[in-house]
């Protein structure tokens, strides 16, 4: 029986990835805006009104999709040279210590999207061309950053539990990781 913790990260990296599938049919979506406008305007010089305004909406749900997956995948920037210097032991902490900064950043990140959110909507915020309401486009795009919060949460936790799990044994986090961290052959 797969224990909780590695179910919930099985789960929240499952759902991390239908929401990357939903940003991916957003951006094919703006390819095609952009292609037909391009031929709009080259072949009868009428391009299509909009386009730019549709497409900043379009672009930052996009990119907020494809944080929740990056994040449960731990697609990440790491930097292991002070990691070697203190040990496995000592990198196993490290690297509990950096996702539970992460977390803490995306809590602050997560807030201060629902308060750029809520100003726009206060505000009655619109596009400049068309006068599209963009409060709803960027509450999903905080929708997608405040998902990334409980699943760096998981994440710190799995980490947390391979460097408590360790107790000298260099080998130990591999092996508990190994079990937790999805891979290709499951889906």
């Amino acid at each position: 029986m797969t224990d909780w913790l590695a179910n919930l990260d099985r789960r929240g990296t499952v759902a991390a990835r239908w929401f990357a599938f939903l940003g991916l049919i957003g951006l094919v979506a703006l390819a095609l805006i952009t292609i037909t406008d391009v031929l709009m305007r080259w072949l009868f010089n009428s391009p299509i009104d909009g386009v730019a305004d549709v497409g900043r909406l379009i672009v930052a749900v996009v990119i907020a999709s494809f944080f929740p997956v990056a994040i449960a995948e731990r697609h990440h920037v790491s930097i292991g040279f002070l990691g070697n210097l203190v040990g496995p032991q000592g990198a196993a902490w490290l690297d509990t210590l950096a996702a539970l900064v992460t977390s803490v950043f995306f809590i602050l990140l997560g807030w201060q999207f629902v308060l750029y959110t809520i100003d726009l909507q206060v505000n009655g915020e619109t596009t400049w061309l068309l006068g599209l309401p963009v409060a709803p486009w960027w509450a999903a795009a905080t929708l997608f950053m405040l998902l990334c919060v409980p699943v760096q949460i998981v994440g710190f936790m799995v980490l947390f539990r391979a460097a408590k799990n360790r107790d000298g044994d260099d080998d130990a986090a591999p092996r508990l990781l190994e079990n937790v961290l999805p891979t290709d052959q499951e889906y």
